[in-house]
């Protein structure tokens, strides 16, 4: 334990191809940066920019024009996550994408 402490704050790296895959519903948190986030309606809200993850889920930063949205990735926002198109499809909650 002692031995571990030494490496609080640190990052570990690992190279992709020695990551396990992703299941069919998970996604790291690398793949979603630049991703472009649309509304199930087609709107296109912006960029993923950053990943945070707090306490009872992750949350993506989106970015466009000025404007900066975070998006729960929670099943009630996300739909799709297409890490071949590089596309993050959500169905906004009410308010969520306001001013």
């Amino acid at each position: 334990m002692s031995a571990a402490e030494a490496l609080i704050g640190c990052e570990v790296c690992v190279r992709e191809h020695e990551l396990p895959p992703a299941g069919a519903d998970e996604v790291y948190h690398y793949q979603l940066l630049g991703m472009t986030v649309v509304t199930t309606a087609g709107m296109e809200i912006g960029v993923v920019t950053e990943v945070i993850p707090v306490g009872s889920n992750d949350v993506c930063v989106v970015q466009a024009d000025g404007r900066e949205h975070l998006i729960p990735l929670i099943a009630d926002v996300v739909r799709h996550v297409d890490r071949a198109d590089k596309r993050l499809v959500i169905d906004p909650l009410p308010g969520l994408l306001d001013p």
